[in-house]
């Protein structure tokens, strides 16, 4: 099993290839932390997120400060033994406010549940195929010849869609969507299995996530566990950075 740092290294290149989409959001390794900004910058900036493991909530605002970042979002990743409550008085204390929760998974696609939907999920191959999919939701969806995206659909609409991001030996899961009406269906387990099985033909050896709270009750009955938990900070006052 790779480690939480290998997995947060997979985390920040997967999720910044898929916001670069229009614009490059490039990690960069800033000491202990990892920065995702734009790059080059531009006039209307999008968030820059810091991600931190195994630094106290002192340390990493003090590596931040000094190299004089400005307006962020910091992520701290943990494992589950730490003390969720302890990590948020600490960055409230530094002037921080908690703003969400996310929990980190892997699989090292050993077992993989083999799950069928009808219709069947199907790896979009290419711009034409793409173009075949009757959903404008769909159509927003962009093939980048690095990664793999699958759907389901049929002649009148998509029902949803996830995409792998390789990274080394092991891939980012982006993206995972089923629209509202059809949630419950098996649909997101079927995409998921199809990925994983595909990630494993093409040399994949770990897949990694990060979910939601209804993720989080979905991925352990697909194979993955749990490693982390990612809690999201920013500064109370802009102008303190």
């Amino acid at each position: 099993m790779i480690s939480i740092p290998e997995a947060i290294e997979v985390f920040v290149h997967g999720f910044s290839h898929g916001k670069s989409q229009t614009y490059p959001y490039v990690p960069t390794k800033l000491e202990h932390l990892w920065v995702m900004r734009d790059d080059p910058p531009r006039k209307k900036e999008r968030k820059i997120e810091v991600i931190t493991h195994r630094l106290e909530p002192a340390e990493a605002v003090k590596v931040i400060q000094e190299a004089e970042i400005g307006w962020h979002f910091l992520c701290d990743i943990h494992g589950p033994e730490a003390d969720f409550q302890a990590k948020r008085s600490q960055y409230k204390e530094l002037g921080y406010r908690a703003m969400s929760t996310e929990w980190l998974f892997l699989h090292e696609l050993k077992n993989i549940p083999v799950i069928d939907s009808d219709p069947p999920v199907r790896q979009v191959a290419d711009q034409e195929m793409l173009k075949q999919i009757n959903q404008v939701a769909m159509q927003s969806q962009k093939l980048q010849s690095d990664t793999r995206l699958f759907s389901v659909w049929d002649e009148t609409r998509d029902y949803g869609w996830v995409t792998s991001v390789p990274y080394k030996e092991s891939a980012w899961v982006a993206n995972l969507y089923v629209h509202k009406e059809l949630r419950g269906k098996g649909y997101g387990r079927a995409l998921m299995s199809k990925l994983l099985q595909t990630d494993r033909e093409n040399g994949v050896k770990q897949s990694v996530l990060l979910a939601s709270s209804d993720g989080a009750r979905l991925y352990p009955h697909m194979g993955y566990q749990q490693i982390g938990i990612l809690q999201m900070f920013c500064p109370i006052r802009r102008e303190s950075v």
